[in-house]
């Protein structure tokens, strides 16, 4: 073994060829055992590295790594070819476009234009939206306090329906006495104010006045009275002497009595008649 360590340490320096010649001379008068060899590998078989078990290894295994190494050649150039190809596909595509660099630019300057429009147009929609279910919303409640109120409607005039449906009656209390004038109603007992019918001599039928009665029996022809401008009083002539406005048995309605009825009270005895004016300003003092 110390011949064979000293011939692998001047392999480094010997030309392959007297390194092979010298590797075969001394394979043929040495026997290798596990004794005399520094590394007895099965793959070398019955030799040991240092002798002609190498040139058997090589012999071996050089048909496999040849091969190998042509398929890796052949990968190689598979690659070579294909990277060949792309860079001809992306030289066409720049070929194609050629001003991608400066258009590119532009182009995403105008759809982030058209998104920004599209943005707000959607902002404004959804504005409208919001307005519109506000306005929604109140004709909702619109409706439902219409409703509301069309059924209390219904429900007035089916009340309205149920007493029209009886008899009609005069629900204004009229008193049942009866004279020539306030002043005789009042003779005749009467002590309450209110709505009585009389008939002055000259008169051909009985009217209806409002009498104002006293505590000490004065009976007085209310002729006229305004409380609060709900009638007009701007008539023309014939109105006057007719009369207008309503008497009511609370002495709270405007009228006017009419001229021809107060010539008729004023005119039918020889005694003089009285006339009273009462004001009373908006704070009610009179």
């Amino acid at each position: 073994c110390g011949t064979d360590m000293m011939v692998l340490r001047l392999g480094s320096w010997a030309p392959l060829g007297s390194l092979l010649s010298l590797l075969l001379s001394t394979s043929m008068a040495y026997i290798p055992t596990r004794e005399n060899c520094c590394i007895l590998d099965e793959r070398f078989g019955s030799y040991c590295p240092t002798t002609c078990g190498i040139a058997d290894f090589f012999n071996k295994y050089h048909l496999t790594m040849d091969n190998e190494l042509q398929e890796m050649e052949r990968m190689l150039r598979q690659i070579a070819n294909s990277t060949g190809t792309t860079e001809h596909l992306i030289e066409h595509i720049q070929s194609l476009y050629p001003a991608d660099k400066q258009i590119l630019p532009n182009t995403i300057d105008d759809f982030t234009k058209k998104s920004r429009k599209i943005i707000e147009e959607i902002i404004r929609y959804e504005n409208t939206i919001l307005s519109h279910e506000s306005t929604i919303q109140q004709l909702t409640d619109t409706h439902i306090l219409n409703s509301n109120r069309i059924t209390q409607l219904k429900e007035k005039v089916s009340e309205l329906e149920s007493l029209c449906q009886e008899p009609c009656r005069d629900t204004a209390e009229i008193q049942e006495t009866t004279g020539r004038d306030c002043q005789d109603v009042a003779n005749k007992g009467a002590r309450k104010s209110g709505l009585y019918f009389i008939k002055p001599q000259k008169a051909k039928q009985s009217f209806l006045v409002y009498c104002e009665i006293d505590s000490y029996g004065n009976g007085w022809t209310v002729l006229q009275r305004r409380l609060d401008g709900s009638e007009d009083f701007k008539r023309n002539w014939v109105q006057y002497k007719e009369g207008f406005g309503h008497l009511s048995p609370d002495d709270t309605t405007e009228f006017w009595l009419g001229n021809e009825k107060i010539h008729l009270i004023t005119t039918q005895s020889a005694l003089p008649y009285t006339l009273r004016v009462e004001l009373e300003d908006w704070s009610g003092k009179k």
